[in-house]
Formats: structure tokens, C-alpha cells, sequence
């Protein structure tokens, strides 16, 4: 019995061994590419002007902080609020972008705040009766 069961388990494993499991291969620059428009998708996402402040990442790992100027077909340009100057940067050269706007902080205190406020009137509510 043991030596049947043996058997059967290594003649799986053998057929897994040999069994062809295709793999999508991609190049370098297909994976350039793919990362360039999902940077570009976000770019368009958040927009233009004082309100699209981000903070870019570089692949020569330097950084850019302002806000978008423009958005072009290959490029979108960044402004420095400080000094002016505007910096085109390619899609394909960007390794992280982040949105610098604290609109997620602003939301998490307005939703406590109303949180808070609702806690208050069923307590105040309950309280006289």
C-alpha cells in the first residue's frame, strides 16, 4: 500500500516538473511603457494648477516638488511656487509620483468632527429623557 502511494506521488510530481507553463514575458521597455501611462493616467487624474501639488520622484533618484503646469502628450511640466522656474518632466523618467495636497487629512477631520458633533446631540438627546 505505501509503495503504491509512493509511486502515485512521485509520478505526479514528475509530470508537474515536466508539465511547459507558459509565461508572458515582457520587455524592459514594455514595462517602461506600461509605467509611463499609469503615471500619465495619474497626472491627467490630478490635474493642472495650484491645487495638483505633487511631489516627483525621478529614476535618478532626485526630487521635484511643485505643482503641474502642464500636461503634453510625452511630458508634463512642473512649477516651482517658490522660484518659478518650470521643469519639464518626461513620463518616462519618473519613478514615483505623490500627491502633496492634504485633502485626505482635511476629510478625516471632517468626517471626526461630524462623527463628534452626531456623538453629541444622541447624548444630549438621551440625557433629558
Amino acid at each position: 500500500m505505501f509503495k503504491k502511494l509512493l509511486s502515485i506521488a512521485l509520478t505526479i510530481l514528475f509530470v508537474n516538473m515536466i508539465t511547459a507553463v507558459p509565461i508572458s514575458a515582457q520587455s524592459q521597455a514594455g514595462i517602461e511603457t506600461q509605467q509611463a501611462e499609469k503615471f500619465k493616467a495619474k497626472v491627467t487624474r490630478l490635474g493642472t494648477g495650484k491645487r495638483a501639488r505633487v511631489e516627483v520622484k525621478l529614476k535618478d533618484n532626485t526630487k521635484l516638488k511643485g505643482y503641474i503646469g502642464g500636461i503634453a502628450e510625452e511630458h508634463f511640466t512642473l512649477v516651482d511656487p517658490k522660484h518659478g522656474s518650470v521643469t519639464p518632466v518626461p513620463y518616462t523618467q519618473v519613478q514615483q509620483i505623490k500627491n502633496t495636497n492634504h485633502s485626505g487629512a482635511y476629510a478625516l477631520g471632517l468626517g471626526a468632527g461630524v462623527i463628534g458633533g452626531v456623538l453629541i446631540l444622541v447624548m444630549a438627546s438621551l440625557r433629558g429623557s
